[in-house]
């Protein structure tokens, strides 16, 4: 029954053009079946929603597609991720360096085991959830979450602009609530490594501590394919040891079907697809820059916010040759997962 339903749903929404081509902020191109504001008139036919309900669906269709055989209407659904300031600078002026200043990528989470050392890194994407990769939580006991850090070893991070000296609030260190980590994650197979914390209260949003902007799941993000990423950390360096401070690379995309070629060569059990991302590595510089855990993130034509494409999940030998790209999880992929799992 709910399949012919949605039958006569997909037949009658789209009748009409699309109306979203973008969804705005605050929003996802979601499975309408998924979408709080519709779930509950997904086995009523179209024509008996209120006219209210039934404008609002016209009006927020974002994709159609078939997986298989089965037809997946998409609507603009809104979120408590991609705020009004996800993605942004804490500061324009900011000048560019491989060392990251104070406030310039204001989305990284530090995260913490129960000995007290920070084990892998995440990316802050609404106030109270951390996106990070599933090896990090399935291997390592995460108890906290660090926002709004710089320098690892300075009490107080401060910056000069303009002449005139500016400091950051003091890092929030905040307790992990839970670990949400994919279930169909594999280590073996190098599949599904995502995972999100839920922290205990809610982060306090300022210049250093901000959201990063997630693809809205619409097909123009989702097809995407960036010439250049930045990933950025305080991750291990080429020569095995630590950054104190925050620091970031540029890495060139890399297609699926020449990282296949070199993951295939030296993990037999991977393959590569859709689920995945790669990037990296050019003269001695690619996720060795970032964490585990950390953002693969371009800066989006249309609304000039940093976006993040991907989280950093393995790589290929040593750091940076040109020939052994890392990879990444694509966060485009899970897009549905996300969202169901950040309720607020």
């Amino acid at each position: 029954m709910k399949l012919v339903v949605l039958v006569i749903l997909f037949i009658e929404l789209t009748a009409a053009q699309f109306n979203r081509i973008f969804c705005s902020y605050n929003e996802f191109c979601i499975d309408i079946t998924k979408c709080p504001a519709y779930k509950n008139y997904t086995e009523v036919k179209f024509r008996n929603w209120p006219e209210s309900l039934r404008s609002m669906a016209r009006g927020n269709l974002c994709n159609q597609e078939s997986v298989n055989t089965t037809v997946v209407l998409s609507v603009c659904c809104p979120s408590v991720m991609n705020n009004r300031t996800c993605g942004t600078q804490g500061d324009d002026r900011i000048s560019k360096g491989q060392v990251a200043k104070p406030f310039e990528f204001p989305w990284m989470a530090l995260l913490r085991d129960k000995t007290g050392g920070f084990v892998c890194g995440g990316t802050l994407i609404s106030s109270r959830y951390v996106l990070t990769a599933a090896h990090c939580t399935k291997y390592a006991a995460i108890v906290s979450v660090r926002l709004g850090e710089n320098d690892i070893n300075q009490d107080e991070d401060c910056i000069v602009l303009d002449g005139e000296r500016e400091c950051a609030p003091p890092p929030q260190d905040i307790a992990v609530e839970m670990k949400i980590q994919h279930p169909s994650y594999s280590d073996r197979y190098k599949k599904n490594d995502i995972a999100l914390l839920r922290l205990q209260k809610a982060a306090t949003l300022h210049n250093s501590v901000k959201t990063i902007c997630l693809p809205d799941g619409t097909p123009g993000q989702r097809m995407l394919e960036p010439s250049s990423y930045t990933v950025s950390g305080w991750g291990m360096t080429e020569h095995g040891t630590m950054f104190d401070v925050l620091r970031y690379a540029v890495v060139p995309s890399v297609s699926l079907e020449r990282c296949a070629v070199s993951v295939r060569n030296l993990l037999s059990a991977v393959r590569l697809d859709t689920s995945h991302v790669c990037a990296g590595g050019i003269d001695q510089i690619d996720n060795c820059s970032g964490d585990s855990g950390g953002p693969l993130q371009y800066i989006s034509n249309t609304t000039s916010r940093f976006v993040q494409q991907g989280v950093i999940s393995f790589g290929i030998r040593s750091c940076g040759k040109e020939s052994e790209p890392g990879v990444y999880t694509n966060v485009a992929h899970f897009i549905s997962w996300i969202f169901e799992h950040v309720d607020e």
